[in-house]
């Protein structure tokens, strides 16, 4: 059998990194590419993995990326994208263009230009899978301008690229976490910044999201038990959605 090789976006930490983290205990070669250039050959290191710097908002970036795996390490197996950036809650005639523009350039055209680069390298292999990164935002939104409808745009293109790429064997579906324990989440339950039990109250199961509950969804969907799956935006949120509507219900 043939070694998968899979590649993570933003796998330095967080999500990312405990996608990545899967990926290799599942056997795949794995190659970790970020922009902090340290924290990403540490995070490879650990997981004896290949690390190649990338900044997701530049297309030359990208395109040298894809190009550097195939001819470095092999033909690409698996892609996920999980490079992004979060914001606070904020309302939009007090949010900076500037900051509303990089988290789309990330986010969104990030997550584009990716799947752009490296889906006509799968499907001249006639197989390849893509995993995207979306939210609860994808569904609902928040008091976020820029990165709720970011995230509602990656549901879309999942959508979309999944129609356009399937008669060629390319799989794109994407996974949509609730509040995960992140470390920068959890620095800022330990700062004050959010309140751990009232968040948890808004989910089904009274708790957050672990990261790793997120890769394992991930490994799934990225699996040929995922076969016949494309198109999708999978909630991994501790019953998030169905609570928020479900309390919504005026009584």
């Amino acid at each position: 059998m043939t070694r998968r090789i899979s590649v993570v976006t933003g796998g330095a930490r967080g999500i990312g990194f405990a996608i990545a983290h899967k990926l290799a205990a599942y056997g795949d070669q794995v190659v970790v590419a970020d922009i902090q250039a340290d924290l990403g050959r540490q995070s490879a290191e650990t997981l004896n993995a290949f690390f190649f710097p990338v900044d997701v908002g530049t297309e030359k970036s990208v395109s040298k990326l894809v190009a550097t795996v195939e001819e470095e390490v092999g033909p690409i197996h698996i892609w996920v994208n999980s490079a992004g950036l979060l914001q606070a809650p904020q309302r939009t005639e007090t949010m900076p263009m500037e900051e509303h523009d990089r988290i789309w350039q990330i986010n969104y055209r990030g997550t584009y230009l990716c799947c752009r680069a490296v889906a006509p390298c799968m499907a001249e292999r006639g197989k390849g899978t893509i995993l995207n990164i979306g939210s609860t935002n994808s569904f609902r939104i928040m008091p976020l301008p820029a990165y709720s409808p970011s995230k509602a745009a990656i549901k879309a293109l999942t959508e979309l690229l999944a129609a356009e790429w399937g008669p060629r064997g390319v799989r794109i579906n994407t996974v949509a976490p609730g509040f995960a324990r992140t470390p920068a989440f959890q620095a800022q339950i330990d700062s004050g910044q959010r309140d751990l039990q009232k968040i948890a109250a808004t989910t089904a199961l009274g708790r957050l999201v672990e990261p790793d509950e997120v890769a394992d969804t991930a490994l799934f969907l990225c699996s040929d038990q995922a076969s016949a799956i494309t198109g999708v935006c999978l909630p991994v949120d501790c019953g998030w959605l169905p609570t928020h509507s479900y309390n919504a219900f005026p009584r």
